[in-house]
């Protein structure tokens, strides 16, 4: 998500959007991905998720609606009274960290740590495009720079919060898990179906364009670097 924002067009897209809602935008902090959330029972199938009450918002929610799910928009502060009731079965909020001060630990134990639905959960700081027009250059790179160093920071602090969150909820009965690749299949294949809905946005189209450009040219090199030397590591060290 970083190396797109300021590598590979997303500020200009960012802008882009400022200007239709007359902001100017920063990217500001980064949580990481988001976890695929809370359930009462492991997920053995795509089918299991046809009926089940669900809340997740988005294009997320979009997704598992086509896999059946009734899908809910419950405001966060009522999120662990609806689990606790039965007026869901299941929600995603952010991760370890942030669910574990929420508590859903103490209502459901079946975690799935990796969601497919929000993999750079970037935030936004946003002010007025006239009064950021009125700045100097140098408060805007100040500006800007101090963006910069939160988002570095955050994700570095999200990071090390959640491994610490995930253990401790872990000795409470919490059972970490991952779906299948199944379920995996199923979430691509009705994602790429909520995409090409969207694409007749001309913003939209232009967004996704540049995100997936991007994407690729990291994943290449990523593949054959980072990703190569953890797998090397955890082969030769052990661990994760």
């Amino acid at each position: 998500m970083t190396n797109w924002y300021y590598h590979g067009g997303g500020e200009q897209i960012h802008d882009e959007i400022g200007q239709i809602f007359n902001f100017k935008g920063l990217l500001a902090g980064n949580s990481g991905g988001q976890s695929g959330g809370w359930f009462r029972k492991e997920m053995t199938s795509p089918d299991d998720f046809n009926g089940l009450k669900y809340r997740m918002p988005g294009l997320g929610g979009k997704v598992l609606g086509k896999l059946g799910a009734s899908v809910q928009n419950i405001p966060g502060g009522e999120l662990y009274q609806a689990l606790s009731s039965g007026a869901l079965d299941g929600l995603e909020w952010v991760g370890p960290a942030a669910d574990e001060r929420a508590g859903f630990y103490e209502v459901a134990k079946v975690y799935y740590t990796a969601g497919f639905h929000e993999p750079g959960s970037a935030l936004s700081a946003n002010m007025n495009l006239d009064k950021w027009n009125t700045l100097s250059d140098t408060h805007k790179a100040i500006l800007r720079y101090a963006s910069m160093a939160t988002t570095l920071y955050q994700l570095a602090e999200t990071f090390s919060a959640n491994g610490a969150a995930l253990q401790r909820m872990q000795s409470q009965g919490v059972k970490a898990v991952q779906f299948s690749d199944e379920i995996w299949d199923a979430f691509g294949a009705a994602s790429a179906e909520v995409m090409d809905e969207n694409m007749d946005d001309e913003l939209f189209r232009t967004t996704r364009a540049s995100f997936e450009a991007s994407l690729a040219d990291s994943a290449a090199w990523i593949s054959k670097s980072d990703g190569y030397y953890v797998q090397q590591r955890v082969r030769v060290l052990g661990g994760s």
